[in-house]
């Protein structure tokens, strides 16, 4: 393995209801997340709605270095984000985005971050 790779997931429970359910909001939270841990766009982003028996959005970006994708379900209130980078960034900044864009006081958040380094093979 040559290249780095960098990947969290962050889970989070209670999210806000107005924020999880509006595509416009989902795509300004991708475009601000990645801005924050100074990364580039190069497509995107896309929300879309879910299927009536899966209810929920999800918003996908695009980075040059890999993506960032958000997934919701509004039944309950639920929201997942995963940032996948080949290119190192704070992994700090990510979560304390997610937090503010997301959480209530109710919420209950997990998050799992995978970093692999890169190796001479």
């Amino acid at each position: 393995m040559k290249s780095p790779r960098y990947h969290v997931i962050v889970d989070l429970t209670h999210a806000k209801p107005d924020v999880i359910r509006d595509q416009s909001r989902l795509e300004q939270f991708l475009k601000d997340i990645v801005t924050r841990v100074e990364m580039k766009i190069i497509s995107g982003p896309t929300a879309v709605q879910g299927v009536p028996e899966n209810p929920g959005l999800s918003a996908f970006a695009v980075l040059d270095y890999s993506h960032a994708a958000v997934h919701t379900f509004t039944e309950h209130d639920e929201v997942m984000i995963d940032i996948f980078s080949c290119k190192p960034f704070d992994r700090e900044k990510a979560r304390q985005a997610v937090l503010e864009t997301f959480a209530t006081p109710e919420s209950d958040v997990r998050s799992q971050e995978i970093w692999w380094q890169s190796q001479t093979v």
